[in-house]
């Protein structure tokens, strides 16, 4: 996939495209959500959520809350928090897939598949910084505001935390940065479990992989690629609520709506060394 260079003159201010990130960590929390409740998010956009079928027996959605710390970017350097919802086109049959373990989350990335595909939908994401926040908003149509990130990682504890500008804090989240060596074992069988052999083992050696994510199209109807350097230290374990704890503000408007998704982390990925490219806008289909 080639990227189209672009130049936006923005408040005077001169903003190249492609969009680099030359240096960056980020803590993700792959969950599963209240199917009704991603719905709702989802209502006047072009998507609408993948279903994850439950052992239990019930209809789900998935999707990812995100804290990233971007230390060397082609713009500047900032932090952002994000909630995602894995997403299908609106004008398809939504697919389906089942819930065999936590790893089952990770299906974008490991599914080669043009009808789960690899969108995703973020109807809310916070920042620290204005010129980042005004590009997405106004040419890309995400959903973005400014407010207040902090985001702490060592060797052993990560925390987030987000509030929007002026604002009450939204959520929370605390957990541990990397597990044992047997959790890393064990997470491996839970992958081939869910996907098999050889879908695990083509991951595994992919130097890159790409990801879609779809702005408003309340705001603006567009899309961006993203293309992302596979980092072999990231590290990847499930969520366990002894040492992984997590806090929403029904006093905020997205602290209550994260109550309504009923979010429930299920795995955990430290990306320590994120880099990738961020494509111009384009049309959604």
């Amino acid at each position: 996939m080639q990227f189209k260079a672009m130049t936006i003159l923005h408040k005077g201010e001169t903003f190249h495209l492609p969009f680099i990130v030359h240096e960056a960590t980020s803590a993700n929390l792959y969950s599963l959500f209240d199917y009704a409740a991603a719905c709702r998010l989802c209502e006047q956009e072009n998507y609408q959520p993948i279903i994850i079928n439950t052992p239990e027996g019930e209809k789900k959605a998935a999707g990812v809350v995100a804290a990233l710390d971007y230390k060397k970017t082609s713009v500047c350097s900032y932090h952002e928090w994000s909630l995602g919802v894995f997403v299908c086109p609106g004008d398809q049959e939504a697919p389906e897939v089942d819930f065999v373990n936590d790893t089952s989350l990770f299906f974008q990335s490991m599914l080669d598949s043009d009808l789960i595909g690899n969108i995703v939908f973020c109807p809310k994401l916070v920042l620290d910084e204005a010129l980042p926040t005004e590009i997405g908003f106004e040419y890309y149509g995400f959903p973005k505001e400014l407010g207040v990130v902090e985001y702490d990682y060592s060797q052993q504890i990560s925390n987030f935390s987000v509030m929007a500008k002026g604002g009450p804090w939204i959520m929370k989240a605390s957990f541990p940065t990397r597990r044992s060596a047997f959790g890393k074992f064990a997470l491996l069988g839970a992958l081939f479990k869910a996907y098999g052999f050889r879908p695990v083992l083509q991951s595994m050696g992919k130097k890159e992989f790409f990801v879609t994510l779809a702005g408003s199209a309340k705001i603006l109807a567009k899309n961006a690629y993203m293309k992302i350097k596979n980092d072999p230290k990231t590290e990847m374990y499930s969520w366990r609520n002894r040492d992984c704890k997590i806090e929403f503000n029904p006093e905020s408007k997205w602290g209550k709506i994260l109550q309504e998704l009923k979010l429930q982390p299920k795995l955990v990925c430290h990306v320590p060394n994120l880099e990738f490219k961020f494509s111009e806008p384009v049309n959604q289909k």
